[in-house]
Formats: C-alpha cells, structure tokens, sequence
C-alpha cells in the first residue's frame, strides 16, 4: 500500500522540474529576442548559461528581477547577471531579489549609482549572522520607499556593523529596531544603526570608573567574555531602545545614541534604574523620556542619593503637562551641580532634598511656578539659609494671582526679593546706607552716594567716580559687628578708588600707559612681545610721554579703554582688579592709619580661609599667589621686595601687562571656553560648566558663605564675566541675548518697571539705551525741498483733498472774499433811516484752528503686563 503511494509522488517530481525548466527556458529565450544588439544578446546569452547552472529558486529570482532593472537600465540589469553567480552563494532566492530590488531603486534616481551597486557584489557580506540577513533587507526595503541611497548605504555598512556587534543576538535586535523605526523615518534608521558600533562598544568595555559589572571573585571568564552584569545592561538598553522606536520613533535614534554618556561612570545598578525609569515615562512621550536618560545621568553622578526623590517629583510635575515636564527635566542637572559645587556632600543631599520637597509642594499648585521655584533656589542659597528660603516658597502661595504667583518664585519684583531676606543672617546694606556714607565722608572728605551691586546696572557701576557699589547683604563672619566691620573696609576700599585715581581720565601717565599697550598688543608687534621686559619700562614710558603724537587719541581715555587692548580682556580685568585692590589697600594703610585695624581683621579672615596651593588646579595657582600678594600681605617676604611698589593707576596697568603674559601661557584655552558660551546650555555644556566650577571652587567654604575675596572684586564686574569663574558666564545662557548690540559711544541701563498687574516693580525688567544724536545739516532739508517742492506740493494737495482745511467762515469785516447779504441789507436800511450806516459788509475764510504736527515715539519694549515664561528676567529694549 505504502509503495503504491509513493510511486506516483516520485513521478510528479521530475515532471514539475521538467516543467520550470521548461518555463525558465522559455523565459531565457524570450528574454535573448528582446535584446536588439547582437554583442548584448552574446554578453546576456553567457550570463544566463552561467545562471543555469544556480539552483531553480535562485534562477527564477534573478530573471525576474534582471527583467525588472532591464526596464531601467540595460547596463544596470547585464551587471546585475554579472553578480548573481557570487551573490548566490550568500544570499538566499528571496534575499537576492531584495538585494536586486535595492539596485533597481538606485538605478531609477541616476543610473551609475545602481551599477556601481551592483559592481560592489556581495563584499563581506557574508559576515553577517543568517539570523540578521532577513532584517537587514527589511530594513532596506523600508528605507527604499523614503530613499535608495539610504538603503544602499545600510546595506554596504551591514558587514561592518556585523564585525563591531559580536551577538548574533544583538546583531538581530539592532535591525529589528532600525526595522521599527525605518517605518517612520529611513534617516533616524540609519542614524540609529551608524550610532550602533560606538554604543555596543561602550557598553561592553565602560570606563574604569564603571564598578558595578565586575563579576565575582571566584568565577572564570574566558578571553574575549564580558561580565554578566555587562549583558544584562546591553539587553536593558536594546529594550530601552526597542520601546523608544515602538512609541516615539524616531527618538530612539537620539535615545540610543545618548547611552554612553549617559550611563558613564555609572554602576551597572545605577545604570539598569536609570533605563528603567526613563522606559516608565514613555507614556508622557519620547522627548520626555529622552531628557530624563540624559539628565538622570547627570543627577546620578552628580547627587545619587537624590534620584528618586527628583523622579516622584518629576511625576508631579507630569501631571500638568508634557511642556512643563521638560522644561522641568532640563534645569535639574544645573541645580543638583551647583549644590554639590558649592556644598561638601553630606549638607548638599540635605539641601537637595528639602528644595525636592519643597519644589514638589509647588508642583501640586502650578508646574511653572515650581520651575521659577527650582531655578532661583540654587541663587538663593547662595544668601540665605534652607529655613529662611522654606519660609519665602511657602509665603508664595498665598498668592492667588498666577502672573503674581510666577513673578514671585522667579524673583523678578522688590516685594519677592525683600521676603527672601527676611530674617536672614548678617548686615544688610540698608539698614546701614546712611552711615555709612557719614563714614565715608568723615574718612575721605568726600560726598559719595553708595548703591546696592544687585540695583545697578554693569554698565553703570564704573566711571562716574562719585557712586561706591556694595552688596546688598553681607554675613562672612555670623556676627554683626564684624559684618559691619567688613562693610567699612569694602566701602573704605570702594572710596579709595575714587581719592587714588582708579576712575581718573585723560590723564598723561594714563595716556602713555594706553599707547604703550597698544604698541605692546598690536597684531603687526607680536614678535615684540617676547622682548617685553621689566628694565626697560621706565625708559620706555618716558619716551612715549614725549614723543608718539601721531598715535590716534581717544576722548575721555579710561582704564577699561586700556584693558580692551588685551587679547583676553577678561583675563586682563581680574588681574587688574587683583593688583588695583592691592594698591588701595597700600594706600589706605600709609594714609588713614586708624583704619589699620580693620584692614587687619578682613586680611587676618582671608589667611585664614584661603586654599592650600598644592590643592588647587595649576590654571588656578597663579591667581592665588597674586591675590596672597597683593591683598594678604604676600607669600614670600623676598617676593615682595623684588618688585618696586605700585604708585599710580597707569602702574597697575603695566604691571597687569606683565602678570597677564604669565596668566596667558597658562590660561588661554581655559578662558576661551569659559567666555565663549553659548545663546542657550545643553545638557553636554552643562555639565562641562559645573565640572569647571566644582575645580575652581575651594570644597572646605562654609556653606551659605562665599569667597571674601570676591568682595573686593565687585567693583571691576562685567558682563563677560569672571576669567575663572561660573556666574557671569552663566549669566549668558540664563537669560536671553540683546535684541540689539551696542554701537560705540552708546550705554545701556537696566532700570526696575512697575507693573499694573502685579502691583509691584519688576527689577531690571527694561534696558534702555541711550544714543546720542548727531545734529543734521540744515542745508540737506533746503536741498531736499528744494528738489522735491513738486513731489510735496502734490502731496499737500492729496491730504487737503482727503480733509480740507479747517477754515472758519467770518462776517463783519471790512473787507474779505464775499459779500455778507444779511450786512447788506441792513446797510441800505441804516442808510435811508438815519445814514449811519456800517461798512462791514463783507465775509472772509480765516484758519482759527492750527493743524499740528505731533511726532510720537513707540516703545518697543514688551508690556510689563505680559508674564515671560521662558526667562527668569529677560532684558526687553526700549530706544
């Protein structure tokens, strides 16, 4: 029974073969008459004797699709008969007419592409694990449809992409997810599979620092292996990835290419929780979630003990929307590094924690307003304590208003910046305004105004040499009468400037101080600059006192004129300040000899608080030696007897030439990528800025203090910001750029706007420039009615007839245009009656109303009824 069954089968067989031989022949030699010339038709007949040779599937594939590519291309179909052979001997019969179909795709948008294609062959392709072939053509036949260049290019890269990700395994998630995500996108598929070599490397090989995929001590690993914990990672972030491309597309490119950094120097637990968490907020969507990989990684290397306390407040803050969210996400990392910057670890978590918790009370009433909340808390600290900046959050509630509510938290207005300092520590400026201006007046004999440093502009705090700026609030010692000890020297120090010349101008040693830094940094000089010494600056400032008149003079020469010369001004102005401080200093103790004293107590207070050298970074020590010798009394005795003393303004200004050439060797690259910043910070900067920051800062202040020395150094602030500091470069990207840059000769001031709504003053809220007019030539207007008197005339005529002109009619005149008929009539009346008749008999149009001319000016600014979301205090304009 059995065998009769199978007897027919076998007989089947040889005549289905027979009949796709048949067919295939058929096929061939239909295939052979529609080439016309004769060589094609021999090179064509050869190919597919040589194709016969292939099994059927494989036969079958490559007519069928070399007839496709003939449509297009003759050339393009006869290379890709050329191929087959080779690519038969890799690619399976569905798999080649993908690869065929790829060719064709290429050969429709230009021609030599496609033979080029197919010239390549099947180069290393067999590298490829048969597991991934299938994806990868999927791949390319969905990145086909968006473009053949991107799918010839996948192609090409598949055996190197083979050769970097070893797993099979992995090889195959990697095209799935490229096959998920070329639905939407083919250029986020291959951004995602050129990103995959560098990534799957990372993974397998993390830093040093990467402690937690170590395995255990007793097991054994083979040469080549990775750690378990490795694997488990790799699989987290291909599931990561996986989830990315099924809900948000083409993120996932974006998302894989973020892993390394984002798990650098993390441990493999640390790693796993942050992919976990970033996956969870999918749901509230793919830029979301992204943020968080990138941002979580900061906080984790950053503060750890804090991640999930910022993560439930991140749920919080999702509830009010995906905008909030990740405006949220984004200003984190900046928060969590300045605390651990400018705090030791322990009272940095602390802080942390309370302002998480705090924020996330915010958070419940309005996300914005916790946004505002989390960006001022780092500057708050700065100069109050937790308890105090606890007490202000709360107090903000209470508020109603929303605009009210977020300019509060964002410490735009007077009323929110007095009830930060409400109760706090130290010696407010205010409270001792008035005498110490008595102070400063008995000491010098002059009358000086003194103004808050946070209520002046930049701009206006240098120059004007009769107003002294101070901080508003000053708690270096915890005691109020040593605060108000320090206040007298910072306000001593701020009059000597005026008395010793630090704002003196056009003055002569100034003048030749200005020419010879000129000469000394002129781009056509630098081969002098070497040769600049210490012996010949006398002689070389007394020849350009006398002589050099033909040098360019510029009116009202200041020193910040002077300091512009340097190719790094910045750099130039904190030394500047550091020696012009030492100066001061020189000088009030050699005149005001009571007031030794208390220069005594503030440079006792700095000894004591400065830094040891040997812990500073090298691009830092020179700094410190200058500040010790100027300001502490000096270093060395021998050091200080080396230099002749400083006697004038102009001698600073040399004497900054000289230390600026030791600073420059030093400091150049360092400078430049601390003045350098850009319109707006991403995360990568970010963190480059608080790793900066957390050298240059000495880790055993205080908390709630600062630097004493920084003080002194608040006269000589500018907008650049410091050379080796965060602030004033932070200052950049926090706010928004001008509108509109400064011509030369024009000043801008930042004055406080009251706001209708708010019922309050917004601080700094407007910025006006001030511009001076050139008068116009009256002979230009002459001129130019003079040759358009035409052009006016008609003009004039035009909005006459629009609105005519406002002429009143007026009787009773003795002469005029018309006759008044009513005068008329009583004249002959009065003139038969008794001959006392009236001659005003007439009428005339007269202009009893002036049409005036009014020119209005238009404020450009933004109303101050209009809440800015974006910046904290954004400079608006108006000119």
């Amino acid at each position: 029974m059995n065998e009769t069954d199978r007897e027919p089968e076998a007989e089947v067989e040889p005549l289905h073969v027979d009949s796709l031989h048949h067919q295939l022949g058929e096929e061939i030699d239909e295939r052979l008459r529609a080439v016309k010339n004769p060589t094609e038709r021999r090179t064509i007949a050869g190919l597919l004797r040589e194709i016969s040779k292939l099994p059927l599937e494989h036969v079958r594939a490559a007519l069928e699709t070399s007839a496709a590519i003939a449509g297009v291309s003759l050339r393009a179909s006869i290379e890709f008969l050329r191929a087959v052979p080779g690519a038969a001997q890799v690619l399976e019969a569905a798999e080649l007419r993908a690869w065929g179909e790829v060719g064709r795709r290429l050969a429709l948008a230009e021609v030599e592409d496609g033979v080029s294609f197919f010239v390549a062959g099947m180069t290393e392709f067999d590298r490829v694990p048969t597991a991934a072939r299938p994806f990868v053509f999927q791949v390319c036949s969905r990145q086909m449809n968006l473009s053949p260049k991107t799918a010839a290019e996948t192609f090409r890269n598949a055996s190197a992409l083979a050769n970097q990700v070893s797993q099979p395994e992995h090889l195959r998630s990697i095209y799935e997810i490229a096959a998920e995500i070329s639905r939407r996108s083919a250029k986020h598929s291959a951004d995602f599979l050129n990103a995959s070599p560098a990534v799957v490397e990372s993974l397998l090989n993390p830093p040093a620092p990467f402690s937690g995929g170590l395995p255990p001590a007793d097991s054994e690993m083979r040469a080549g292996s990775s750690p378990p914990l490795y694997h488990e990672i790799i699989s987290a972030a291909i599931a990561i990835a996986s989830a990315f491309a099924e809900r948000a597309g083409g993120i996932a490119a974006d998302a894989w290419a973020a892993l390394p950094q984002a798990i650098d120097k993390l441990a493999a637990d640390q790693a796993l929780k942050l992919m976990r968490r970033a996956t969870s907020f999918l749901e509230r969507g793919g830029a979301a979630a992204l943020n968080i990989l990138v941002a979580g990684g900061e906080i984790l290397r950053t503060l750890p003990e804090c991640f999930d306390d910022w993560i439930g407040l991140l749920w919080a803050v999702a509830s009010h929307g995906n905008a909030g969210l990740v405006a949220f996400i984004r200003t984190s990392p900046a928060f969590f590094q300045t605390l651990a910057s400018t705090k030791d670890h322990g009272n940095a978590v602390g802080l942390a924690r309370r302002v998480i918790a705090l924020t996330r009370e915010v958070a419940l009433v309005d996300s914005e307003v916790a946004l505002a909340c989390l960006r001022s808390s780092a500057k708050a600290l700065h100069t109050v304590s937790i308890e105090q900046f606890e007490s202000w959050a709360r107090a903000g509630l209470i508020t109603g208003d929303t605009r009210a509510r977020r300019s509060y938290y964002a410490l735009e207005t007077r009323s929110s910046n007095d009830a930060l300092r409400v109760g706090g520590a130290g010696v407010s400026l205010e409270s001792i305004q008035l005498l110490l201006r008595l102070y400063v007046e008995g000491l010098t004999g002059r009358e000086v105004e003194i103004a808050a440093l946070a209520a002046v502009p930049l701009e206006a705090r240098l120059g004007d040499g009769r107003t002294i700026h101070l901080p508003s609030t000053v708690s270096e010692f915890g005691s109020e009468e040593l605060d108000f000890r320090l206040y007298k020297v910072l306000a001593a120090h701020a009059a000597g400037q005026i008395e010793f010349g630090t704002y003196e101008h056009d003055t002569d040693d100034l003048r030749a101080a200005y020419v010879a830094l000129s000469e000394l940094y002129d781009p056509q000089n630098q081969d002098a600059r070497d040769a600049f010494a210490l012996d010949g600056y006398v002689a070389q400032i007394d020849n350009l006192r006398t002589s050099d008149k033909s040098k360019p003079q510029i009116a009202n020469l200041r020193y910040n004129d002077a300091l512009n010369l340097f190719p790094i001004p910045a750099l130039a102005r904190r030394i500047f300040g550091t020696l012009e401080n030492g100066r001061i200093d020189r000088r009030l103790r050699r005149t005001y000899r009571g007031l030794t004293r208390d220069l005594d107590l503030i440079r006792e207070h700095l000894r004591s608080r400065r830094p040891e050298i040997i812990g500073l970074p090298a691009a830092l020590v020179p700094f410190e030696l200058l500040f010790q010798i100027t300001m502490l009394g000096g270093a060395l005795d021998d050091a200080r007897e080396f230099y002749r003393q400083i006697v004038s303004e102009p001698d600073t200004l040399m004497a900054t030439s000289r230390v600026y050439s030791l600073f420059q060797s030093i400091a150049q690259e360092d400078s430049k990528q601390q003045i350098e910043v850009p319109d707006e910070l991403d995360q990568e900067d970010a963190s480059k800025l608080a790793e900066q920051m957390e050298a240059l800062r000495d880790a055993n202040r205080q908390p709630q203090r600062r630097d004493a020395r920084e003080l002194f150094n608040a006269w000589n602030a500018d907008a650049e910001g410091e050379f080796d500091e965060l602030e004033g470069s932070e200052a950049w990207s926090e706010g928004e750029m001008a509108e509109q840059d400064l011509e030369a000769g024009e000043v801008a001031f930042n004055y406080d706007e009251w706001d209708r709504e708010l019922v309050d003053h917004r601080v700094g809220w407007c910025r006006v420039v001030e511009k001076k007019v050139k008068r116009g030539d009256r002979a230009f207007v002459d001129d130019t009615r003079e040759r358009y008197k035409g052009v006016v005339s008609s003009i004039r005529h035009q909005f006459q007839l629009m609105k005519p002109e406002n002429l009143t009619r007026i009787t009773n005149e003795l002469d005029g245009e018309d006759y008044d008929l009513n005068a008329v009539v009583d004249f002959f009346i009065d003139r038969r009656a008794d001959g006392q008749q009236s001659e005003r008999i007439y009428t005339k149009r007269l202009r009893r109303r002036r049409d005036v001319a009014v020119s209005f000016n238009r404020t450009h600014n933004r109303p101050s009824s209009i809440a800015t979301l974006h910046a904290s205090r954004p400079p608006h304009h108006r000119d």
